[in-house]
């Protein structure tokens, strides 16, 4: 039976383990038994970042995509990130800094519903597009939790850094609560 609650079944996993072990928590976590609709936000002027749960070690937000919607060419602070896609169909574009420190478009990647994605610094900056004709929704599992990270400015053709906020947030276990940036 589908639930909001069993939510906080895939929480709970990932609260008793380290980062390591969350790759395989996600590709085998039965996510069709959960009910995300108390949890989904939308918006016709860009995706909703929308906080499941949050802690020292990890957030877990699930970001809902219209049609088009996509993110700005970005870095992750130097935390680990996991997208799960949940429906629909995203496109993930990777770049890099040449010797010139010039962004350069290595290159891209269809995801598919019950897909994984990983990224870090270290691999570079990404972007990602809702593919989909509709909506898309995605699991986000950051390891830290990621206050603040670098996007790339089309316009200045330069790295900002950007304060980063929720649309909604959910208190679900533990008593913990995503703050509301």
């Amino acid at each position: 039976m589908k639930s909001p609650e069993n939510i906080q079944e895939l929480i709970q996993l990932l609260s008793e383990t380290t980062k390591s072990h969350y790759n395989s928590i996600l590709n085998n976590f039965d996510f069709n038994t959960i009910e995300f609709q108390d949890f989904e936000s939308w918006s016709s002027k860009k995706y909703t970042r929308n906080c499941l749960y949050k802690d020292s070690q990890f957030e877990l937000l699930l970001l809902c995509w219209n049609e088009g919607q996509e993110t700005s060419i970005h870095g992750h602070d130097g935390e680990d990130c996991w997208v799960y896609l949940l429906h629909g169909e995203m496109e993930e574009v990777f770049y890099s800094l040449d010797d010139s420190n010039y962004l350069v478009e290595e290159r891209s990647q269809n995801i598919l519903p019950q897909q994984l994605s990983f990224m870090n610094d270290r691999i570079g900056f990404h972007k990602l597009r809702n593919r989909f004709n509709g909506k898309s929704m995605s699991l986000h599992l950051y390891a830290k939790p990621i206050e603040q990270c670098r996007f790339y400015c089309e316009t200045s053709e330069q790295f900002i850094e950007k304060k980063l906020k929720y649309d909604t947030h959910k208190e679900l276990i533990f008593g913990v609560t995503c703050k509301l940036i």
